[in-house]
């Protein structure tokens, strides 16, 4: 079965509380996920929110996450996107916004055969 894992990293919004309670979060069912801090001065404030669903019931959240990054303008929010089949990453697609833009975009596509 094909699944889609949706990662949502906010990085040094200004009010972490505020992000975790934004109606987005819960309207899309992110779950906050652990970040290691590396405990340097460089370390800025960041949260990590994950959604896991099968490949046909998923929910694009792009447009979401360029509405939460317009409520957090000082924040950057990396969207992205990562289909699995057969324990292997066939699809991965991440955007950056900033202030409500779209700040760039990688994606990566693989198509794992099965040998015959």
């Amino acid at each position: 079965m094909a699944t889609v894992v949706t990662y949502l990293l906010v990085s040094n919004p200004e009010d972490p509380e505020a992000v975790r309670s934004h109606a987005l979060i819960d309207e899309h069912e992110l779950e906050e996920r652990p970040i290691e801090d590396d405990e340097t001065e460089e370390t800025r404030p960041a949260l990590k929110f994950a959604a896991t669903s099968a490949l046909d019931d998923r929910t694009d959240l792009e447009s979401p996450c360029r509405q939460l990054s317009e409520a957090f303008p000082e924040a950057t929010v990396t969207y992205c996107e990562v289909e699995e089949r057969f324990d292997h990453v066939e699809h991965l697609r991440s955007v950056v916004f900033i202030g409500g833009k779209r700040a760039g975009h990688i994606e990566h596509g693989y198509v794992f055969n099965v040998g015959t």
